[in-house]
């Protein structure tokens, strides 16, 4: 992880995505459904398995494999490009989309990542946004 970002309370462009600790470590925050078990992220509102509206938090696994990438060349206003976007298999059998912190030539389909924070944007101040990141274990 970034010790800037550790150190400082950083800007979550979204808070209900991520969870972070005092020690500055960041958890991904996902659903499962109580009636089927099937597991969400972001936390949904509604199973999309089985209807069921009892969803309840559950932390997720801060490493998985790199399933797939893509290198962004065009974002909005404020966003840092290029960047990186890939899906990430986790342990429990769930795909997040995560932009992948590392130089694109030094991206490999499979390999081994785990969850960090990063910037990826400014806001119209200047101000620093952060969310989970993916950075090569």
């Amino acid at each position: 992880m970034n010790p800037d970002i550790a150190q400082a309370a950083p800007s979550l462009i979204s808070e209900k995505l991520v969870t972070i600790a005092a020690d500055g470590s960041a958890s991904l925050e996902g659903g499962r459904c109580r009636a089927c078990s099937a597991l969400s992220f972001p936390r949904a509102q509604v199973c999309t398995e089985c209807l069921s509206t009892e969803i309840e938090g559950v932390t997720l696994s801060s490493e998985g494999r790199l399933y797939s990438f893509s290198v962004v060349h065009q974002a909005p206003k404020g966003w840092k490009v290029p960047y990186a976007l890939g899906y990430v298999d986790l342990p429990e059998g769930i795909r997040v989309l995560g932009h992948i912190d590392a130089p694109p030539d030094t991206i490999v389909i499979d390999q081994l990542v785990k969850l960090s924070l990063g910037v990826v944007a400014t806001d119209a101040s200047g101000a620093d946004q952060s969310t989970y990141t993916f950075v090569p274990a």
